[in-house]
């Protein structure tokens, strides 16, 4: 049984009988969605952790026949205590439940999350390479063929150039990690960023909200990548390749779900050029490029040009900028690669937190 602290509420919402918190759901949803489809997530895992405890209470009333303890009142109290408490651990995220149905829901009905958490097999890898020394030496045996005929794995080289994808298509992962798509991007942003007259680290960032650091690359249904970074739409104006998903665009303050065409590209390079010349050739945006804004500016004043519908678009930009995931990637890329710019390592990750939103 918990103890007693577990049970203290604060916030008057977290009562199981306050009807009125489903309510304020309602209209936190209004100012601010994330947080209401965290609380309607923290709801459901409350839901199943209540229909779990009662089905342990039931378990046991076998023993419970004969006890002179038990009757209709005690039943009733126990039933409570066990409502209110399922909304506590609810609320402590003592199970994660809710992070899980979070993440579900904001792939139905909110933005895509920027930035979704990566799972380390290294230690199960280690684990299996360690007992088993068949399967060791079959991994060095791969591992010598690929260096012999130079075959590497990851995704395209900025420069590799493949058919352009078209048709129906989807979102799918096209970068292993944070790191390799800031590798792989930065390079060329800062040659765009040059052109436009930005931040690269803006220009990167911008790309990593709208992919998810690549992991929500449009592609066609064979799996070809479009290498749109940035979101471009195919309007009248675009006379290449496209592929239509579906994506979230907000009206009238609300998300909703819709079907677009998307503008595809041959390489990494080639979609990052149109991106330049799209901004470029668009007088809307003449406030958001030539400027030599910074990142912390640059997302701004795309969302006041237009440029997306999400009312949080130049915060998000911003948060991801100065965000250690972004300036870890470069300040290793930094070390390898020996950038003639400094990049201060952020004291975040070297304490192993993370401060993205």
């Amino acid at each position: 049984m918990l103890a007693n602290s577990t049970l203290t509420q604060s916030d008057p919402g977290s009562v199981y009988s306050d009807l009125n918190s489903l309510q304020d759901i309602n209209k936190l949803g209004r100012s601010d969605k994330d947080a209401a489809l965290m609380e309607v997530a923290e709801q459901f895992e409350s839901m199943f952790l209540s229909m779990m405890l009662s089905s342990m209470r039931k378990a046991n009333e076998v023993f419970q026949e004969d006890s002179l303890l038990n009757s209709p009142e005690s039943d009733f109290y126990r039933n409570m205590y066990d409502s209110q408490m399922a909304v506590s651990l609810a609320n402590g995220n003592s199970t994660g439940l809710a992070n899980v149905i979070y993440r579900q829901l904001m792939n139905s009905y909110g933005d895509q999350p920027e930035e979704a958490p990566e799972l380390d097999f290294s230690k199960l890898e280690e684990r299996r390479t360690h007992t088993s020394p068949a399967l060791q030496q079959a991994m060095n045996t791969v591992a010598d063929v690929m260096r012999e005929t130079g075959t590497t794995g990851g995704s395209a080289a900025a420069d590799e150039y493949q058919t352009a994808a078209s048709g129906q298509g989807n979102k799918g992962q096209q970068f292993s990690s944070a790191e390799e798509f800031v590798a792989t991007l930065y390079p060329l942003a800062e040659q765009v960023a040059e052109k436009i007259g930005v931040d690269p680290k803006a220009v990167v960032a911008q790309a990593a909200l709208e992919t998810g650091w690549g992991k929500h690359m449009i592609t066609d249904e064979q799996g070809r990548n479009s290498f749109n970074f940035f979101g471009i739409k195919a309007d009248s104006r675009w006379q290449g390749d496209s592929v239509t998903v579906t994506t979230h665009e907000f009206r009238e303050g609300v998300a909703v779900k819709e079907q677009a065409g998307f503008r595809s590209y041959r390489s990494v390079a080639e979609g990052l050029q149109d991106y330049a010349d799209f901004l470029s050739q668009s007088a809307r945006y003449e406030q958001a490029i030539g400027n030599n804004l910074g990142a912390d500016q640059y997302g701004h004043a795309l969302q006041q040009a237009g440029y997306a519908t999400d009312p949080q678009y130049g915060q998000k930009i911003e948060r991801i900028s100065e965000g250690d995931t972004l300036n870890a990637a470069l300040y290793r890329l930094q070390q390898s690669q020996k950038m003639p710019e400094p990049v201060v390592p952020p004291q975040a990750d070297i304490a192993g937190e993370n401060n993205d939103g």
